[in-house]
This record gives C-alpha cells, structure tokens and sequence, in this order.
C-alpha cells in the first residue's frame, strides 16, 4: 500500500545518516524474523503469518536493504511490512527463539556475552523508538495498535508454553586439562550404560540429568568449548557436571573405566600434578570442581539433593 503524501513528508524528515543509525537493528531484528519464519512445524510462525502477511522472501526482501534511499524507498511502498519486520522481530529477540541468532552474531563480530547484550539492548531501544514514530504516522485504519496488541498475545502464549531457560548461575573457564576432565567425565556417564547390569551401572542410570539423552546438549557444548572460554552454567547444568564429575570420581575405584575401554583416555598429569600417576592428576581435578561447588553454594537445596543421589551410588559399587 503506497504510503499517503502526509507520510510521504514525514519520511523526508528523517535524517539523511537514519539508516546508519537503524542498520544494526534492522539486521538483528530480520535476522530474528527469518530465524522464526524458518519453522514450519511450529505454530507461532503460521500465527504471525496469518497476522502480518510476513513471509520468508518479504523478510528476505526487507533484509537486503543497504542504504537510506532504499529504506525510504520501503517505508513509501508498504511502511506496515517494515513496521511488522521490527515489531516481530524485537518479541523474537525475547524468546529462546533467538538463541541461534544471537550466537551467529556474537561469532561474526568477534564479541563477547556483555558485548552482545549491550548491542541487542540497544537494537531494541532503537526500534522501539522507531515502531513508536511510525505508529503515529500509520492510518488509524486498520488500527495499528490492536494489530500491535493481536501479535503480542501470539508471542505471550508462546512464551507462557515454551518459558525462558534459567539465568546463569555461574561462569566458569577451563583450563585445557580441567576442559579434557569435564569431557571425559560426560563422556563415561554417557557410556554407562554400554557397562553392562552392574549395579552401579543401573544406579547411575536412574539419575535423570545423567541419562544419555540429558548429557547430549552439555556434550556437545563442551565439545565447542575452547580452553579458558567463558562457559555460563545455569543452575541444573551445573548440578549435571557436578554429578557427573562425582560419578566420574566414583569409576575410578571401580573397574568401570577399563569395562569401557577408557582408561586411556585420562588426561596426562600437568606442570600442576608432576610427580602424580594419570589417575592421581584426575582425582585431584574431580575433588577440586566437585569441593568448590559444594563451597560456592553450601546452601542449595538442589545441590544438597544432587550430593545425596551420588553418595547414596556408592553403595551400589
């Protein structure tokens, strides 16, 4: 819908350096919208489909402007689309949605967690002053702020169905050693259950953050994980490394490691360990992240319940 002359004056006050300003947050903000628009299977993109006509090549269209001539020149074909790309786009960045999205950004600008939070706090303000602005020029007709209010209530439902994962509780960084020990500690609870019906085998199995199922996602961001990168552990993550630090520990009094063919896959002992066997130099790492854990949070109900479970395996073996 072309934009009327009253708008079409409206946009030749903004200044010529807009799109600088907005180039950031209408990337994030695409970005997020492409990101949602490519899950067929779930609901929440047909429903906003249905709401704003957004779909994938619009998105893809309004993602490859690159300068203010071609952004006026969006605004005056069909402000709503622009204007449904920010909104959209600004309640994905508050959803787990954008998760991927957020990583991608982060990786290609070389950034760090606070870097990134800073930069989509920022995209947000920005198109939430900018959403306002063109609020006020848009037709009353149809009504701009029940459209608002209609998408909204999709991405509520949404987030009432699917809640926001858990803050982090702790950040912690690697050493390489302490990085191989954390693998290997995933890596052999994963295993366990190839052990055979010992048990301890069973007794571990029961446990539910230690199930191999459970265990794939911190696998597999462990196995990303560079030495002293910055790794966020929210509170039921760092119970599962707990647990499976301790199970770890456990193994090695039992011939659990040479059942499953891992005994060579202990780290060597370090500049920190040097007169210590390989098992010597594993102890001391599994007592050492399991001892601060309990010190850094003495007073967890969910770490106390966690110790209970480990120690209650030790008279499985």
């Amino acid at each position: 819908m072309p934009a009327s002359a009253a708008f079409t004056s409206w946009l030749h006050t903004l200044p010529p350096d807009f799109y600088d300003q907005l180039a950031h947050a209408l990337s994030l903000h695409g970005m997020a919208c492409a990101e949602l628009l490519s899950r067929p299977h779930d609901e929440l993109p047909h429903q906003i489909t249905a709401l704003t006509t957004l779909d994938a090549a619009q998105v893809a269209q309004l993602n490859a402007i690159g300068s203010h001539a071609q952004l006026l020149q969006a605004l005056a074909e069909n402000p709503r689309r622009l204007y449904d790309l920010l909104l959209v786009g600004g309640l994905v960045l508050d959803t787990s949605l954008a998760v991927p999205v957020l990583a991608y950004v982060r990786s290609q600008m070389g950034i760090d967690n606070a870097q990134l939070a800073t930069l989509k706090q920022y995209c947000l303000e920005l198109s939430g002053t900018f959403l306002g602005a063109l609020e006020q020029q848009l037709p009353a007709e149809p009504s701009v702020s029940l459209h608002r209010l209609r998408v909204e209530a999709a991405f509520a439902q949404y987030v009432a169905a699917n809640p926001p994962a858990a803050p982090p509780v702790a950040t912690l960084r690697f050493t390489d050693p302490q990085l191989q020990m954390m693998r290997l500690a995933l890596l052999l609870v994963h295993s366990l259950p190839e052990a055979g019906e010992q048990p301890f085998v069973r007794a571990v199995a029961a446990i539910g953050p230690l199930q191999p199922a459970a265990l794939e996602p911190m696998i597999a961001r462990l196995g990303q994980l560079q030495p002293a990168e910055a790794l966020p552990l929210t509170l039921p993550e760092l119970v599962q490394l707990y647990q499976a630090m301790q199970v770890c520990g456990m193994a090695f009094v039992s011939e659990v490691l040479g059942t499953l063919g891992l005994e060579d896959a202990l780290p060597a002992p370090t500049a920190e360990t040097p007169t210590g066997s390989r098992r010597q130099a594993v102890g001391e790492m599994v007592s050492g992240f399991t001892q601060w854990v309990q010190q850094t949070f003495p007073d967890e109900p969910a770490l106390h319940a966690a110790r209970q479970q480990v120690l209650a395996l030790a008279d499985a073996l």
